[in-house]
């Protein structure tokens, strides 16, 4: 039955004979006011459609219609109360209601597969039904920034409405992790939007481009291979974050635009030389390649580099100690010959250096087992008290045990100097960012700090916290005086 754009029909007529009716469409009847109870005796009904009933406030309680599989609610702007006449729904669709919370009893809706909703601050009631929301509908003018628990819906999200376009104050927009997000909307542009992170939408194969004024894309972990040319009118874009591909010689017009490149692909064996053209370069992740052997030629802009489970990683170009980097880890490198263990050697860090090795390298002049180690500054022709730059290098091993070592976050490191406790600085904004590091046998943390010395004679005791994890050896190189102090 078809009484779709009746817009003077109020009710409707008592429906207790109409037992054999499949499909109801009551779409747009904009002057349906309630409907019967007896609807409840439509036992065969299979759909039924109120799409745009604006003055429909409620619908019967206490009944079952045990055929009903879809219904259709959508912008029934006036009702508040969530629909409960039927626990058979498989697609249940209540965006552009007024319902901001749905009840628990959903659960219980064991065939329901597809729920479309409505974006509100009042949603995350609901995050018992987080895995069946299929569509999220935003509306909203006056939002700028869309919470931070949407992204438990994510994992189940196949699709954003056009009506984002409406957010026209949105400036942050999150979708990290919605791995069946095929496509965002085309032809919008949200002229605030700041932020747009969609890393690990592994299903995406389109570049966003719904705003040009974005500043900040994260892209990583999708299957986007290209990137067109037209970013390169994106004025505001400072940081790109996207994922390596053998392709990435087609995106060679946006070169300077990339500041974080990621790697993942086991069965890549070689990266493209292309990469040191990548000007603003900062960060480079590179984990699980199990099959590469080396590393080209890097961008002196690089800050920080992570390589984990690359078992089969050797070499190092030779330009690799000129950059100064943050943070450089090679976690689970096994195989790193003594060519490219020097490199990192005489690789300056701001935070630390970790490598696979079993001894502290000769490198460092002064060597102790343990974590303790004496050092006299013969031949500093300075008076004292001084500003010294120290790098020194610990031997971290598990403990003899069968319980499994704690993983590594940035944790601070510390020591005494001369009885004294110092802290290496580590900054919290790295511990908040990264994974944990998970080393799977001994490796070799290097750090760098600068020390007020008032005395030729040194005792430095250095401090690893973390569970099952001890430091079996330590060394010390002193660097070049810094800075003198009368």
């Amino acid at each position: 039955m078809d009484l779709s754009y009746s817009k003077y029909l109020k009710e409707l007529p008592n429906l207790s004979t109409a037992t054999n009716l499949r499909e109801l469409d009551l779409s747009r009847c904009s002057s349906l006011v309630e409907l019967p109870s007896s609807i409840g005796n439509m036992t065969n009904l299979v759909k039924l459609n109120l799409f745009g009933c604006s003055k429909l406030k409620a619908l019967p309680i206490n009944i079952n219609m045990k055929s009903l599989d879809e219904l259709d609610l959508r912008y029934c702007s006036s009702m508040k109360r969530f629909p409960e006449i039927s626990t058979n729904i498989s697609v249940l669709k209540i965006d552009g209601t007024a319902i901001k919370e749905i009840p628990a009893s959903i659960s219980s809706w064991s065939r329901l597969d597809r729920l479309q909703v409505s974006y509100s601050e009042n949603l995350g009631r609901s995050r018992h039904v987080f895995d069946r929301i299929r569509k999220l509908d935003l509306n909203d003018t006056g939002l700028q920034e869309i919470v931070p628990w949407v992204k438990e819906i994510c994992s189940s999200l196949v699709e954003l409405p056009s009506s984002i376009g409406n957010l026209r104050n949105l400036k942050k927009l999150n979708l990290r992790g919605c791995s069946k997000l095929m496509a965002l909307p085309v032809n919008i542009n949200m002229k605030y939007l700041d932020n747009l992170d969609l890393s690990y939408c592994s299903s995406l194969k389109s570049f966003p481009e719904i705003s040009t004024n974005i500043s900040f894309l994260e892209i990583t972990g999708t299957a986007i291979e290209e990137i067109p040319t037209s970013i390169r009118s994106w004025s505001r874009l400072e940081r790109l974050h996207m994922s390596y591909s053998e392709n990435l010689r087609k995106s060679h017009h946006a070169f300077d635009l990339i500041t974080n490149l990621h790697l993942s692909d086991t069965g890549i064996q070689e990266i493209s030389p292309l990469v040191k053209e990548m000007s603003r370069l900062r960060e480079l992740v590179i984990n699980g390649c199990t099959k590469l052997v080396s590393l080209p030629q890097l961008p002196h802009s690089l800050e920080l580099m992570h390589v984990e489970n690359c078992e089969s990683l050797e070499r190092l170009d030779c330009s690799f100690y000129r950059t100064k980097f943050t943070d450089l880890c090679f976690v689970n490198c096994l195989k790193l010959n003594r060519e490219a263990v020097d490199l990192i050697l005489k690789t300056s860090t701001k935070i630390w250096a970790i490598f696979p090795g079993e001894t502290v390298p000769a490198y460092f002049s002064y060597r102790a087992t343990r974590s303790s180690v004496s050092m006299k500054l013969n031949g500093f022709d300075t008076r004292f008290p001084t500003s010294l730059g120290f790098k020194a290098c610990l031997l971290l091993v598990t403990k003899p045990d069968d319980v499994e070592p704690a993983a590594w976050y940035r944790s601070d490191i510390s020591y005494c100097i001369n009885g004294k406790l110092r802290d290496v600085g580590v900054s919290p904004f790295y511990t908040q960012i990264w994974d944990p590091l998970r080393p799977r046998s001994e490796h070799l943390v290097v750090i760098e700090f600068e020390e007020t010395v008032t005395s030729p004679e040194l005792v430095f005791e250095f401090r690893f916290e973390k569970e099952n994890w001890e430091i079996k050896e330590c060394g010390l190189r002193p660097l070049e005086s810094l800075a003198l102090s009368c």
